[in-house]
């Protein structure tokens, strides 16, 4: 009897005092249906009990593994062949064991972007056609879905999101992303291997928003900023209450961190080393501006610098040495501003919304002598468009004592000329007024909660469709683009995986005049300029757009343009014709310009003439040219530009444009001048289209 109260008992403490052991789990981006990738080692990981030990089998192999103190663990299969015939994979742990059914082995290519990847099939061109006919069972998609936003979006990496593998078949393709899936149709198509897709996008989001907060900071112009913002997520985490406070603390020190950025900025500035705020300054051969202007019609354009304005007026006798006021509107960035050479006042950094706070300096009665005035304007151009000064009204002088006295107008002609460039960015930021992860937009948040819990999920390459959000903000872009390559690179640990980029398409009014300074082909210079990160292509859609729809519905052009890129940069067709004619180099033959061009054979016009082309001289007019297809060159000219030294292509936010290959794929825009926007002067010039002829 008592052995068998003893037995009893030992079962009782062993019931008690046994661990329970924690379910086996596979990270959430695994799942019945799924596509493995092909030629590389692919991680497998989840969680289980701490110290558990776990066994993985698939296609022939078995690995074990031990999950850790904190209950993760990981394998990686060894590299596999492509295998259309589906398999199953067990992983196991001591106490519970999952069967993941219907795999595949292929190509797997991350698609992610804001919403025009997001795009789903159900609202493309033909869409009921391309439902009808999305029998692919070998084309799979992995969809990850916004993290719940109810106390915001995530501010530290997360390890799981929602989604599911599907099948392609005519119920599941129609809410897929539309890019994503015209591009894997096409790869499995020329291949004939399963490809599958994860897509990782949301609507209206920034570059930022996509990037890792370490990402960010490797970023030069960006570090800063990201400082800044980790520093408040980091104390709204740790103390949600009193974030407020800890927000102060770091605003406190924001005015010492202006007057150190001013201090280094000042030791270089050549306007202030050459006194270009003097009276006696020759500016003759600056060059002249009219001002004020309208954001349409912008001096100063896009350039991040320091760009010095002049204006000489002449006051009344009665008003010399009298205390004036002047006045000099609206300003799209910080000033310190001088009379007779004398600095009257600085609009910066501490300035609640400096960029729209119109500018009030008091003249002393020094500075207001003698008649002549000299009024100089040294503008921090810090990054983006700006309407420069204005409006009209508020750009003079004024007589201090005596309003009845009829002020001393600004408006006119002012001298300009550029000091220095400037790094964009790097001005000292305040930390971001909503709390940290309140908004879609804010640094890493689509980072954290949608593309962590995907990595180091084995891939090919991956394609990315962003930009709109970022057109205000391209300064920026053109650092955070290769930024974002790179961190994803080091992030997924498999080398340079190839990278395809779209080029934004055609949006807003149409072109009227030759050349654009702002917006989405600022945007498009980024991204053909991000070409120079190895192991990248580039497929634009700057002829499939709408100027009234910034969602073109026309994925499926762009889907195959994508595919045809990735074929030549990751499956080594090297003699395939992936992209347009690419711009290559000029040469001047007298009053003309010849372009030659990469990718060119089989050069054509759709409609006559050839059009899109603008030219200028040394006087950087542009002006829209004529042009002529000579084999797989382009000879451009015109007859209000004698010598030449300039030509543009599709330079505007809808270009008016028409050259193909002969494989149907359109010129990329394209600049051969490297000028300051500040330096391009935006004529009247306007385009006539021919009879009949219409932009596709």
């Amino acid at each position: 009897m008592r052995i068998i109260i003893s037995a009893v008992f030992l079962s009782f403490f062993l019931a008690v005092f046994t661990p329970v052991r924690a379910e086996v789990k596979v990270a959430s981006v695994f799942g019945d249906h799924m596509v493995l990738q092909r030629g590389r080692a692919v991680p497998v990981w989840g969680t289980a009990g701490p110290g558990e030990a776990i066994s993985v089998t698939f296609g022939g192999q078995e690995l074990k593994a031990k999950a850790g103190g904190d209950g993760k663990w990981q394998i990686r299969l060894v590299a596999m062949e492509a295998n259309d015939q589906p398999q199953e994979m067990t992983v196991a742990g001591e106490a519970t064991r999952l069967v993941l059914k219907n795999i595949l082995v292929g190509e797997v290519w991350l698609c992610s972007g804001q919403s025009n990847m997001g795009w789903v099939v159900a609202n493309s061109n033909n869409a009921q056609e391309e439902i009808e006919a999305a029998n692919y069972p070998e084309v799979r998609s992995f969809t990850a879905l916004i993290p719940s936003i109810e106390d915001g979006y995530p501010l530290t990496p997360q390890s799981e999101c929602s989604g599911a593998w599907q099948v392609c078949d005519p119920v599941n393709v129609k809410r897929w992303s539309a890019v994503g899936y015209f591009f894997a149709r096409e790869i499995h198509k020329r291949l004939k291997v399963p490809v599958g897709i994860l897509v990782a996008s949301y609507g209206a989001t920034a570059i930022e928003a996509w990037t890792s907060i370490e990402g960010l900071k490797a970023v030069p112009i960006y570090r800063e900023r990201a400082e800044i913002y980790e520093q408040s997520a980091k104390a709204y985490l740790a103390d949600r209450d009193n974030f407020e406070q800890a927000k102060a603390r770091i605003k406190a020190k924001h005015p010492e961190r202006c007057e150190a950025w001013f201090k280094r900025l000042d030791a270089e500035a050549l306007g202030l080393q050459q006194k270009w705020m003097s009276p006696t300054l020759d500016t003759s051969a600056w060059e002249k501006v009219a001002l004020p202007v309208s954001a349409d019609d912008n001096p100063i354009g896009t350039p991040v610098a320091s760009v010095w304005f002049r204006r000489e007026v002449s006051i009344p006798e009665a008003w010399v040495g009298k205390e004036l006021t002047l006045h000099i509107g609206v300003i799209d960035g910080v000033d310190e501003t001088f009379i007779n050479g004398v600095k009257v006042g600085r609009t910066w950094f501490d300035t609640d919304r400096y960029w729209e706070a119109s500018r009030v300096y008091a003249v002393s009665p020094e500075a207001a002598k003698p008649s002549r005035i000299v009024v100089a304007v040294r503008v921090l151009k810090l990054a983006y468009q700006m309407a420069f000064f204005g409006p009209a009204a508020e750009m003079k002088l004024v007589l201090k004592d005596d309003p009845d006295a009829k002020p001393v107008s600004l408006t006119g002609d002012w001298r300009m000329k550029k000091a220095q460039d400037l790094e964009p960015g790097l001005q000292p930021r305040l930390p971001d007024e909503k709390i940290p992860g309140s908004y879609y937009g804010h640094p890493a948040v689509m980072y954290n909660g949608v593309l962590h819990p995907l990595i180091p999920y084995a891939i090919r390459g991956a394609i990315w469709y962003q930009g709109e959000a970022n057109a205000p903000f391209h300064a920026d872009y053109l650092h955070l683009l290769p930024g974002l390559i790179t961190s994803w690179r080091k992030e997924w640990g498999q080398d340079d995986f190839p990278f395809g980029i779209v080029q934004l398409a055609n949006y807003q009014g149409q072109q009227t005049r030759p050349v654009e300074r702002w917006g989405f082909l600022n945007i498009r210079d980024c991204q053909s300029a991000a070409l120079r990160v190895p192991n990248t292509f580039l497929a634009t859609a700057v002829d499939i757009g709408n100027g009234g729809d910034i969602h073109p519905r026309n994925k499926q052009d762009l889907g195959l343009r994508l595919a045809l890129g990735a074929l030549a940069t990751a499956y080594g067709q090297k003699d395939l014709i992936h992209t347009g004619p690419t711009y290559r180099s000029m040469k001047v033959e007298g009053t003309s310009i010849r372009l030659q061009f990469d990718s060119a054979a089989g050069l054509v016009s759709k409609g006559e003439p050839v059009i899109g082309f603008v030219i200028a001289g040394k006087d950087r007019r542009f002006y829209f040219a004529n042009a002529r297809i000579a084999g797989e060159s382009v000879v451009v000219w015109s007859d209000k530009v004698a010598a030449p030294v300039a030509v543009r292509y599709a330079w505007a936010n809808n270009p008016v444009c028409n050259l193909y290959n002969g494989s149907d794929l359109p010129a990329l825009p394209f600049r051969t001048d490297d000028w300051d926007p500040a330096m391009i002067v935006i004529t009247d010039d306007t385009i006539v289209l021919p009879t009949g002829w219409k932009v596709k």
